[in-house]
């Protein structure tokens, strides 16, 4: 039986022998190689896709995903000298060619016949024992939404669930593609992500495991998508999975990402459908669940609230919510302290407990024994009280119900100054909150252009700019951060690179909420100039047609000289598609004062 080093060796030597017409005459049969030619397999669509194939090469970017030397590139190259493996590869152990690489393998079976009286067929026991401990009999679409304070997961982050049983998700497996990273670090983490600076890969786990880390650690609402796919259909899509999965891609950001990965498992087995070519420039996780939806591959849409909107729901009917917090966030659950509560007040004062102990041994504070013992505890006094019915949580506005994430505006001032502005993602705090998370703001590469007497300048350009206002509430107590790059004109007028961090918190509602941050910043034009900025803000947004904000500023200099702004706007969306926004803007640059009053319509798409 061959080692893995062997199976490695071999695919070496196909790595090294350059495809040639002479190479294909002599070493694959005339019948194949006129099926191959006949059927012109190497330009077909489904060929493509197991390659991942667009804009004339492959984006696997992992060298051992391919047989052929220019297998990134020629697609035909990498046909033949995949035909080429699987003839000469005798081996029977799960590092075969056939069951290593078991999709495009099967694919190339099923489209040359002939192609089994010249190869061996290895048993794959490892990989026929996965796909029926699977199971599969659906997949389904998940959309976790934005998590506001993970920088890995700004965006949000779509995965599949591979379900056995519709009605028992838990026991299912999760397939997910992520970025390989332990970056914290917000600004790391963009600038990495936007220039491919992280290795991608498929995963499977349980979604049991991966709803607990969205959903209960994370404080994330869950969207699930049955996908309309046959068995067949899935089949095909397992086997890609278990193919892909060895293999790595450069990660960016924007592009080639979770979600528009998983757009290729969908295209391998569907193969009428077509997703990947709708995203050249992004690929917005919402924006990939919308065309999988405009496509017609979802059954039907389910909303499963996060752990925190459980807890904010148990808590707001108790009376006596101070004896409840005291208990749920104490160390020793002293049953006493909720002793004179009625019943029902006790019940739910247990039930929080409960979830609070939950996030606590998650987020590792506590350890197993300690854990299991107060939790056994606290399920058996829950057990003494009796069912509560609560009402379901009410189900907020869908994440594809919201605006588009590209976005360009036009506007004109009092000042007669004419105004274009673009951004490519995602988000700001001028936006309708509807379908997105309350608080998180995204902007890459926005960018304002101004034109005033026949004079037209950059005005600014943004080209990272996330501010997260977590809102606090009893339970969870999020810091606010934002951060920002790019260049803005300052005191003389002249254009400054810049670069501004810094944190701070956010209290209210998700409709009507205010933030306070300080902000260190560094501007440079010749030499560099320090400042400290205090930032603050009122935003209401009551639905889905008006929002309210007021932002203020003041900006210290070292150089001891002074900013101040106050903004006052309106955001009115007429359309999903289209917005209209009054501002009226008062700053001060030392004594020198401006205030302008300004209108801008917006376009999303």
């Amino acid at each position: 039986m061959h080692s893995v080093v062997q199976k490695r060796v071999i695919k070496t030597i196909f790595v090294l022998l350059p495809f040639t017409p002479l190479f294909a005459q002599t070493s694959i049969p005339t019948d194949i190689q006129a099926t191959i030619q006949t059927k012109q397999l190497a330009q077909s669509k489904q060929w493509q896709r197991l390659m991942h194939y667009r804009n004339g090469e492959s984006e696997i970017d992992d060298p051992t995903f391919f047989f052929s030397i220019h297998g990134k590139t020629d697609l035909e190259s990498e046909l033949y000298a995949t035909v080429e493996a699987l003839i000469n590869d005798k081996s029977d152990n799960e590092n075969s060619t056939l069951c290593y690489y078991p999709s495009r393998s099967a694919w190339l079976l099923e489209q040359i016949p002939t192609l089994k009286t010249h190869i061996f067929i290895p048993q794959c026991t490892k990989l026929q024992q996965e796909i029926r401990t699977l199971d599969a009999k659906q997949v389904t679409l998940i959309l976790a939404s934005a998590h506001i304070n993970s920088p890995a997961s700004a965006f949000g982050h779509t995965f599949l669930r591979i379900d056995s049983d519709a009605n028992t998700p838990l026991i299912s497996y999760a397939v997910n593609y992520a970025a390989q990273t332990t970056e914290d670090n917000g600004f790391i983490y963009a600038y990495q992500g936007l220039f491919g600076g992280y290795q991608g890969r498929y995963s499977m786990q349980s979604y049991a495991k991966k709803l607990k880390e969205y959903s209960d650690l994370e404080q994330r609402d869950v969207w699930e998508y049955p996908l309309n796919l046959t068995p067949e259909e899935i089949h095909k899509m397992l086997l890609h999975i278990f193919e892909i999965s060895h293999f790595y891609a450069d990660y960016f950001f924007l592009g080639e990402n979770c979600s528009y990965n998983l757009l290729w498992l969908i295209e391998v087995a569907k193969p009428e459908v077509n997703l990947t070519d709708q995203f050249s420039v992004k690929a917005i996780p919402i924006d990939t669940v919308r065309e999988v939806m405009n496509n017609k591959l979802v059954k039907e849409t389910v909303y499963r609230p996060s752990k925190r909107k459980k807890m904010l729901q148990i808590a707001q009917d108790i009376q006596n919510i101070d004896q409840a917090m005291t208990f749920a966030k104490s160390d020793e659950y002293n049953l006493n302290t909720i002793a004179t509560l009625t019943s029902t007040q006790k019940a739910k004062s247990l039930e929080l407990a409960t979830n609070a102990l939950q996030i606590r041994y998650s987020n590792e504070e506590i350890d197993k024994t300690d854990y299991l013992n107060h939790f056994l505890r606290l399920l058996k006094e829950r057990s003494k009280l009796g069912k509560i019915d609560y009402p379901p949580i009410p189900e907020p506005i869908s994440p594809r119900q919201g605006h588009a994430s590209t976005k360009a505006s036009i506007g004109y001032d009092s000042d007669e100054k004419l105004t274009a502005r673009a951004k490519i993602a995602y988000h700001d705090i001028y936006d309708n909150e509807s379908g997105y998370i309350p608080g998180a703001y995204i902007n890459f590469f926005d960018t304002a252009i101004t034109n005033r007497n026949n004079k037209t300048e950059l005005k600014e350009i943004n080209l990272i700019d996330i501010r997260s206002y977590a809102i606090q509430d009893a339970f969870f107590k999020p810091i606010s951060w934002q951060v920002a790059t790019g260049g803005k004109r300052i005191f003389d007028h002249e254009l400054h690179a810049y670069l501004q961090a810094g944190g701070g918190v956010a209290l209210g509602y998700d409709h009507l909420f205010g933030y306070v941050t300080l902000t260190p910043a560094i501007y440079y034009q010749e030499q560099e100039k320090l400042s400290l900025a205090a930032n603050s803000g009122l935003i209401y947004n009551p639905n889905q047609t008006f929002k309210f904000g007021v932002l203020g500023q003041e900006e210290w200099f070292k150089t001891n000289k002074t900013h101040q702004s106050i903004e006052p706007f309106i955001t009115y969306s007429i359309t999903k598609g289209s917005a209209l926004n009054l501002k009226y803007s008062y700053e001060k640059w030392e004594e020198n004062k401006e205030s302008v009053m300004g209108l801008s319509w917006f376009w999303y798409f």
